[in-house]
């Protein structure tokens, strides 16, 4: 029969309608709450990639990324702890640096390795962000330490120790002070042989 459906008919129609409706819903929520915890799983885990400062020698290593090498960063009555470091072992990447870098970071830096004793100076002539760095003699022992701020206009300071060094290592802002490094403590690579040959 053609025409409008009888009111029981209308009446099923309505159940199944307001049935299909409720599992919808029901679906949506249930991928709402999954999208939710996967959001928040992501947030810890990024968290914990991002650790403020330098990790500790015990416990978890540092794994460098290819052309990286580890330091140990090593202070006097505290346990040691590592960074991954890129290394300038030439004159232009030393020149480079950590030139033109908008991001540095925690537990990364560079070391800067000449092929003897220098009294070379740093400046901070285009880099962006604020550096923390160390000098080191030959015996691996720290010889001068400064924070360095980013230099937005030319004369730019320049920093060095009062002593020859054999390397300096640079590293964001305050990570040696956190690690408690000071002059007199140590700051070796972890595989020296493993090093690039300076010149």
């Amino acid at each position: 029969m053609d025409g409008l459906p009888s009111s029981s008919e209308s009446r099923a129609r309505d159940g199944r309608r307001r049935q299909g409706t409720a599992w919808g819903l029901l679906a949506l929520g249930v991928v709402g709450v999954l999208a939710g915890l996967a959001g928040i799983a992501y947030l810890l885990g990024t968290r914990a990639l991002q650790a403020p400062g330098p990790v500790p020698a015990t416990g978890t290593a540092v794994v460098p990324a290819s052309g990286r090498h580890v330091y140990l960063l090593e202070p006097a009555g505290r346990p040691a702890a590592r960074v991954s470091l890129e290394v300038a072992a030439d004159e232009a990447s030393r020149e480079r640096g950590l030139s033109n870098r908008s991001e540095l970071p925690a537990g990364t830096g560079m070391a800067f390795l000449f092929p003897r004793d220098t009294t070379v100076q740093f400046w901070m002539k285009d880099t962006l962000v604020p550096l923390q760095i160390a000098f080191v003699a030959s015996d691996g022992r720290v010889v001068g330490l400064f924070e360095m701020p980013p230099c937005h206009q030319d004369p730019c300071p320049s920093y060095g120790p009062t002593r020859p060094y054999r390397y300096a290592v640079e590293l964001p802002s305050g990570s040696f002070t956190a690690a408690g490094v000071r002059e007199g403590d140590r700051v070796v690579a972890e595989h020296p042989a493993e090093l690039p040959a300076s010149s």
